[in-house]
């Protein structure tokens, strides 16, 4: 098999598994702050560790002009729905610190079904756009 450059495209930096049932937010790569303050994420009565963290990702490496967008796309209950209606997959780019950098990233979220078809957990894939 010869190796070709669009195989080296799904180079994601970041990549997460969220379980809807447990409320777990579960970073298997990414950023080590990232993955710190994922691990000290509080159990809350009032909304989902998932959220919470979409929050702080919002507030400390989203760029400021695609917050709301953002938080509105990837928050639970607009996962929720997009997957209950069938959807097989959520995405949006924006700009956000990666590092000591700003870049433009494409995240797109997959469902994952388990019995009766029944949405458990979805995966979250963050990648550099290429220029």
């Amino acid at each position: 098999m010869e190796y070709n450059e669009k195989q080296n495209q799904n180079n994601y930096f970041k990549v997460v598994l969220v379980r809807i049932s447990t409320d777990e937010y579960i970073i298997l790569k990414g950023p080590q702050e990232e993955k710190l303050l994922a691990g000290i994420l509080r159990d809350d009565y009032n909304t989902t560790r998932y959220d919470k963290m979409i929050q702080l990702l919002a507030d400390e490496v989203v760029q400021q002009e695609y917050r709301e967008t953002f938080l509105t796309i990837f928050s639970m209950g607009n996962m929720l729905k997009e997957f209950g209606e069938g959807k097989a997959m959520v995405e949006y780019s924006y700009i956000r610190d990666v590092g000591n950098e700003r870049k433009m990233v494409n995240t797109r979220v997959y469902p994952r079904l388990k019995q009766n078809n029944r949405l458990e957990e979805f995966m979250v894939y963050v990648c550099h756009e290429e220029p």
